[in-house]
């Protein structure tokens, strides 16, 4: 049985790391300060020092945080069954709707440190497993590239966690919301079966 992540609720260290989570999803993490935090969250920097001991030690604090939301939307999502389109993937993880965690994570994500690594790997065997369940269920053309076809799903599914606010300004309408995800999907299978776009007669 897996262990689920279970995060700290309302304590003051919690509402401190979900303060900074808001605020460096705002901006690059490496340009948020502890006096902001501080502001935000109506503390001390002494108080934020004494439950993370360092400035670095919050941004850790966020991102086992925001891999642990991660992790736990990829094994509620584990249990699909493959037999078609993913049509309930990791945009879909209601751990992932706030627009905080989507910033935060997109800034995670185009990173350099270990964390970012391993936040894409994970995303990377998630999407390897369902495309092999997906196999498995006859959902797959037999000379696909399973491989290429994974990680190409899984980069077109971040683009809409990557790109959600400027999605979002363009169509006047959240991408990740429950109706705009829904109408992300529509288009989506219309482009994958043919439906969308068609060669020009004559």
């Amino acid at each position: 049985m897996v262990n689920m992540y279970v995060p700290e609720d309302r304590t003051a260290k919690a509402i401190i790391r979900d303060v900074a989570l808001e605020l460096f999803g705002e901006q690059w993490p490496a340009a948020a300060s502890l006096k902001q935090v501080a502001e935000r969250a109506q503390v001390s920097q002494s108080l934020i020092i004494k439950h993370y001991g360092s400035r670095d030690g919050l941004v850790a604090a966020v991102d086992t945080h925001v891999l642990g939301l991660l992790g736990n939307a990829l094994e509620a999502l584990a249990g699909t069954d493959g037999a078609g389109p993913p049509d309930c993937f990791l945009a879909s993880a209601d751990a992932l709707r706030a627009p905080a965690t989507t910033r935060y994570l997109a800034h995670l994500l185009i990173g350099d440190t270990a964390r970012s690594v391993e936040a894409y790997r994970r995303m990377q065997e998630f999407t390897d497993s369902l495309v092999r369940r997906m196999a498995e269920a006859g959902a797959v053309a037999e000379d696909t590239d399973r491989a290429q076809l994974s990680i190409v799903l899984l980069a077109h599914e971040l683009s809409i966690i990557l790109l959600r606010d400027r999605i979002a300004d363009v169509l006047g309408t959240d991408p990740v919301g429950r109706d705009g995800l829904g109408r992300w999907w529509d288009t989506i299978d219309q482009l994958y079966s043919g439906a969308a776009i068609r060669k020009p007669s004559g």
